[in-house]
């Protein structure tokens, strides 16, 4: 099924694509540590911006389209509470391991207000082992990582 609406076409979501998305975001998230450890803050910048990219993808999908191929109309598709949570994360005050940190644990707070509604709509998985393996690697390897994180 295919949605035309200006200015994009639009089409829904796939599922397989989600669960893809939603296992992919916990293994890029473990690669964290070593780019700080090694202060490679423009490739920790890189990575930042490519676990953004996953979450809007996954709020793409919770309102029922794919990303548009080459739009040039993104917040069109986000509402302005989705919009303002994710501006959140495009900000450093300082270049600092700390501030990637901030923005990393921001971005795992919005997944997982996304995931469970992705993974109930779509029937998926919920990929409990990645996200628990990345978490345990971010705790061992990054001394400010937090040991809890919570979303309510």
């Amino acid at each position: 099924m295919t949605t035309q609406r200006w200015p994009d076409v639009l089409q829904p979501p796939d599922p397989a694509r989600i669960a893809e998305l939603l296992a992919h975001f916990w293994l890029h998230l473990q690669q964290l540590p070593d780019l700080l450890g090694r202060r490679e803050y423009l490739l920790a910048e890189e990575h930042a911006g490519e676990l953004r990219q996953l979450v809007i993808d996954l709020m793409l999908a919770l309102n029922g389209i794919r990303r548009p191929v080459s739009t040039t109309h993104l917040n069109t598709y986000l509402s302005e509470s989705q919009r303002a949570a994710i501006q959140k994360t495009l900000l450093l005050t300082e270049v600092s391991a700390e501030s990637w940190i901030g923005r990393a644990v921001a971005l795992v707070v919005i997944y997982r207000w996304y995931a469970p509604q992705l993974v109930a709509k779509f029937g998926l998985p919920y990929p409990h082992a990645a996200e628990a393996a990345a978490l345990a690697h971010l705790q061992q390897s990054l001394p400010d990582w937090p040991l809890t994180i919570t979303t309510d």
